[in-house]
This record gives structure tokens, sequence and C-alpha cells, in this order.
């Protein structure tokens, strides 16, 4: 329908630069237009690319930045969930270092016990080593000299009866 509109529009120009009155304007609009009705069916095509290309740059860019949106919320989501679990594992490892350290002094405490009672009993041990060992000095001594002395005369039975009656 646009294209057929040029051969109402022409006439009409044709005919209306005749008259008395001689004004240019007419043929001059009419020649603007004309030019300007090539000059668009010309550049149309032109126009039109460079115009989608202009929309799909716009619309390509909006699509990086989106896209860099949703990248960057999806890193702070994971971000927060990360910080989250950081939180938990920080409390697991707190509780399992406070149950350790109770257990530490539960053990060290046992250590100590059975330390102190083993040095007891070895304590014990020595004394009661270090009293016979000068009990069989003492008795060691004693024979000797009732041996070594000339006054006294015992016989060995009389000796053994009476070594016996000791140990028993």
């Amino acid at each position: 329908m646009k294209k057929y509109l040029f051969l109402f529009i022409i006439p009409v120009a044709i005919f209306a630069s005749e008259g008395s009155k001689n004004y240019d304007i007419i043929p001059r609009l009419f020649n603007f237009i004309l030019f300007f009705g090539i000059l668009f069916y010309l550049l149309k095509d032109f126009a039109i690319k460079a115009y989608n290309a202009r929309i799909k740059s716009i619309a390509d860019r909006l699509d990086d930045i989106q896209n860099k949106l949703r990248d960057s919320k999806a890193k702070k989501e994971q971000a927060k969930k990360d910080v989250e679990l950081a939180k938990v594992r920080a409390k697991d490892l707190l509780e399992v270092a406070k149950s350790e350290v109770e257990t530490t002094k539960v053990k060290s405490a046992d250590s100590l016990k059975q330390t102190l009672l083993d040095l007891e009993k070895n304590y014990e041990n020595k004394k009661e080593f270090e009293s016979k060992k000068v009990t069989k000095e003492v008795v060691a001594d004693v024979l000797s000299q009732t041996f070594n002395d000339p006054s006294v005369k015992l016989e060995q039975s009389k000796l053994i009866d009476i070594i016996n009656k000791k140990v028993s």
C-alpha cells in the first residue's frame, strides 16, 4: 500500500505547481520527499541491519551482565554455605578438643595414680630388701664374732638347732 502512495502524490504535486502564483515551495517539497523516499528505499536494509546489530550487541552485553550477576550470586551463596560449614566444623572441632582435654586429664590422673602406687610398692620392696640385707649383715656379724670368739665353743648340732629355731 505504501508503494502505491507515491502514485497518488505525484499527480497532485505536478498539477499543484501550475497556478497563477508561482511559488516554488511545492516542487521543492516534492523533490525533498522524493529524495528522502529514494534515500530511505536504498538505505533501509542497511539501517535495519545496523539497528538490529545494535539491539543484538546490547542484548548480548545484557546477557553477559546477567550471567555474571547469576555467577556472582551463586558464588555468594556458595561462600555463605562454606562459612556455615566452617562454623559447624569449628564447633565440632572445639567439642572434640574439649573432650580430648578431659580424656587427657583423666588419663594423666590415672597414670599419675598408677605411678605413685608403683613408687610406693617399689619403696616398700626396697625397704624390705634393705631390712633383710641389714638383718643378714647383723646375723653374719654376730655369727662371725661368735665363731671367732675362743670362749664360745658350740657344737655343730646345737648350732643347727639354734638356726632352725630362728628361721622358723
